[in-house]
């Protein structure tokens, strides 16, 4: 095959829920004569974006050369490796996977390289990659009472120190669901059942902190919701995913493990053990045995002024 003539070029066709970057943040990198060394500005080289497909041709020009006879001759050794590197991002389209036996729903992308045959011809290869966007549903309920599910509490969230922002998505079909989005606010709320859906968070420990209690509840102590995922064994799928809780026993994963489950205690004396107030509760009982205590003599010197009177 001429060198002219020979084809080599790699083709992204995004799938729905994938926003493919621009063409200049599209790196080609080498091997030689080190590791991640980048050849992206290699005459030759194309790389282009056009809607929803991404094509990087002209790679023939990475690892071959024209050696004055028409003929391909390489300069890169045998099982050299070239890499593309790009990040395609999650849009509002991305489909969510449901921790706990609730769906898992990966963002399948496929990329295809076309390359020559000997015959003249040419040869496909197609591989594809999962990406997983999470959803995580949170329910608060009363502690005392889990039937009775509390509206209008909210929280904050973050991740290893930064605080996260969500936009309320209106209709469609996570009406009401709060989707992370850099632009969005700091809090989020539940609704009057209860219920709290975040949208497109990674498998990783997020951190809650209630901001806002129902009326005439207290605000539970931080905790932290992980959503923890099991991969197959050459780690291309997700086989299963589940909750995890810390950080206080009043968030814990539900007896079915579609959500987790936070309950707020009501302001009542049988209650603030379980937000701080166990000091109260030990103050108030030292105050009754003093109580008791100083009480005791003037019954006793009360008692004994009785009888003497009697005895007159």
């Amino acid at each position: 095959v001429t060198y002219d003539g020979y084809a080599f070029r790699v083709e992204d066709t995004a799938a729905p829920g994938f926003t493919l970057p621009q063409a200049a943040d599209v790196r080609v990198l080498v091997d030689v004569p080190s590791p991640d060394t980048d050849v992206t500005a290699t005459g030759g080289l194309t790389i282009g974006v056009s809607g929803d497909t991404l094509t990087v041709g002209g790679l023939k020009a990475v690892f071959a050369h024209d050696n004055g006879t028409s003929d391909v001759t390489n300069k890169m050794s045998a099982g050299s490796l070239i890499r593309l590197r790009y990040a395609a991002v999650l849009n509002t389209g991305a489909s969510f996977s449901a921790p706990g036996g609730g769906g898992l729903d990966p963002n399948e992308n496929t990329v295809t390289l076309t390359r020559s045959t000997s015959d003249g011809g040419t040869e496909s290869r197609s591989a594809s990659a999962h990406a997983y966007s999470f959803k995580v549903d949170v329910v608060k309920v009363d502690k005392d009472d889990t039937s009775t599910a509390l509206g209008d509490a909210s929280f904050e969230v973050s991740r290893g120190g930064q605080l996260l922002r969500f936009t309320k998505q209106v209709g469609g079909v996570y009406d009401g669901a709060y989707l992370l989005d850099a632009a969005g606010g700091t809090e989020v709320t539940t609704h009057a059942d209860g219920t709290l859906t975040l949208l497109g968070v990674e498998a990783r420990e997020l951190s809650f902190r209630e901001t806002q209690a129902p009326d005439g509840y207290f605000t539970v102590s931080d905790f932290m919701v992980e959503v923890v995922p099991v991969w197959n064994a050459d780690a291309s799928e997700v086989t299963v995913a589940s909750y995890r809780t810390g950080g206080t026993n009043l968030a814990y994963v539900s007896q079915d493990g579609h959500s987790v489950t936070v309950a707020d205690p009501s302001k009542s004396l049988a209650n603030l053990p379980y937000t701080g107030g166990i000091g109260i509760v030990l103050l108030l009982i030292i105050g009754g045995v003093f109580l008791m205590v100083a009480v005791r003599p003037y019954y006793l010197s009360h008692r004994a002024e009785a009888t003497a009177n009697i005895l007159i």
